[in-house]
Parts: C-alpha cells; structure tokens; sequence
C-alpha cells in the first residue's frame, strides 16, 4: 500500500482505509486471514465435503422413487421416438446412447416412462427400506475404512444390489445395472466376506 512515511490510517464502514495526513484511500478487507478465507474455511456451517452415505442414499431414492431430474433431461430427449417394447430395450438404448452420462441410475425412472410392459415392483414402506439400505450401507462403509485403509470403495451399483439381495428387495434388481467384470466383482465378494458386518 503506498501512503506516505508518516500516515494515520483510519478504517471507515465501507472497507477502505483513509490516511489522515495524505488523504489517500485504499480498499481492504477486514479481519481477513488464510484462517477465515478461502479453503481454511472448516467453521463454514454451509460447507460440506464428499458423503458417500449422500451418493449412496441418491442413487436408491432413484431407484425407489424414478422421478425426472434435470441431469435425465439428454437422456430423456434421446429415448424420444425410439422404439422401446421391453427393460431390455431400455437398457441397450442407455447402454448405446452417445451421451456421457448416460444415467444408468435411471433405468427404473426410463423404464416407467418408455417400457409398455412395465410394471412396478412390489414393495412395503419405501421410507422404511430405504432408511435398512442405508443403515445396512454406513455399517459396510464404517467397517471398510478400519479394514481397506489404501483400497478404494466397492462400487456402489454393486452394494444397491447386494443390499437390495440380502434385505429381500428383490424386485427391483432388474432396474438396476449389471456390473460386467467378473474380476470386480468376484473381489467386492471377498471384501465383504471380510467385512463381517457386510455378511
């Protein structure tokens, strides 16, 4: 800030800084530190950081409740005008469209708007199977981080349908993504059989 040898600053309401002697005026911002500005900002209430229990619990309200969302919308556009006569149809149109998101954890939310022959899952309380799957998941995850320090998490597609298995929610395994590699999924097998609490 260049103001004269012998300045007196006075800080005024509008965030500036006057000096008494030259007259001269200059912005600042007040208690302003590396603590309470930018990415040291860990007392921010509205900050929040990657929640794999979020994403998980995202990806079977989909699942359970398939209602348009604006990321569907390319997706959405794409199946308009296709001819679509079964949940097979639908999942080879995702699987071929040229979309980079092609929004897989939308089959059921497709499938009840463009399959002719669909009918919807039997099922009980949505809020109570939902509130077990993600119970049933923040066990998987508490005991995976003591466990699998260095490995990444196991696929989440994997885990809706384990759950959704092993909690006898059957019926809505169709409308979930199959995972293909064999390899992937023979080692998500034996890392829960590890995780006792996954069992």
């Amino acid at each position: 800030m260049d103001v004269c040898s012998v300045c007196t600053l006075v800080e005024t309401k509008t965030s500036t800084r006057v000096c008494t002697t030259c007259g001269k005026e200059t912005f600042y911002l007040p208690n302003c530190s590396h603590q309470n500005c930018g990415f040291a900002m860990r007392h921010s209430p509205f900050l929040s950081g990657y929640s794999r229990t979020k994403r998980f619990k995202g990806m079977v309200e989909s699942l359970f409740w398939p209602t348009p969302s604006n990321p569907d919308t390319p997706m959405l556009t794409y199946f308009t005008g296709k001819k679509i006569n079964s949940l097979e149809d639908v999942i080879h149109t995702i699987t071929t469209a040229p979309l980079k998101d092609k929004r897989f954890v939308s089959i059921h939310l497709f499938a009840r708007i463009f399959d002719p022959q669909y009918t919807e899952p039997t099922h009980g309380d949505l809020h109570q199977m939902l509130k077990r799957m993600v119970f049933q998941f923040q066990r998987i995850e508490s005991c995976f981080e003591r466990i699998f320090i260095n490995e990444p998490f196991i696929n989440y597609t994997f885990l809706i349908k384990h759950l959704l298995t092993k909690l006898g929610f059957t019926s809505y395994l169709p409308f979930v993504k199959k995972l293909k590699c064999p390899k992937r999924k023979k080692r998500y097998i034996e890392m829960l059989n590890i995780l006792t609490c996954g069992d």
